[in-house]
């Protein structure tokens, strides 16, 4: 059977519980990777270098919200192998409100080193001036609105907590 096309701009309503769920940088990177991959809990655990058991009760809580799902069950080497797939890596929480004049936002939980922090500034500084400039460009020939952009990159805490 051939999986089907996914695409990461598929956005999973989720609610609150769910919402403090993905929260946690590591599952939010265990989501990513099994987005877009399959993979027993022993094969995501080396390939981020974790626990095994670690990485089991995360995928546990994560199938018990409703984020990840057993794509495949294999059982040819004698052990039961469970193969996990994220349902989705965007979320959305319709319960969540929005300030006054919101029109679009993305969170993300992840680990970045230093140098990734300061690079993903940069970037994000000049995607700013690259459309600064697009819309300089474009004022005569587009009707155009006021917006304020606005990014904001914190340190986060990582907790095992029980959810």
């Amino acid at each position: 059977m051939e999986p089907k096309k996914r695409h990461k701009t598929e956005i999973m309503e989720i609610n609150w519980k769910q919402q403090k769920v993905i929260s946690n940088p590591l599952r939010s990177r265990m989501i990513a990777l099994l987005f877009e991959q399959p993979m027993t809990p022993k094969q995501t655990a080396d390939l981020l270098g974790k626990n095994p058991g670690t990485v089991y009760y995360h995928i546990q809580q994560l199938v018990k919200h409703d984020i990840l799902e057993i794509e495949s069950v294999d059982t040819e080497k004698g052990v039961v192998e469970k193969y996990y797939r994220a349902k989705a890596v965007s979320f959305r929480n319709p319960e969540q409100e929005s300030p006054p004049g919101y029109v679009d936002g993305r969170t993300i939980n992840t680990y970045l080193s230093k140098k990734l922090v300061d690079q993903l500034s940069e970037d994000l500084q000049d995607l700013f001036y690259k459309y600064g400039h697009l819309s300089y460009k474009e004022k005569d020939s587009e009707e155009q609105s006021p917006y304020a952009i606005e990014y904001l990159i914190k340190a986060y805490k990582e907790e095992d907590e029980d959810i």
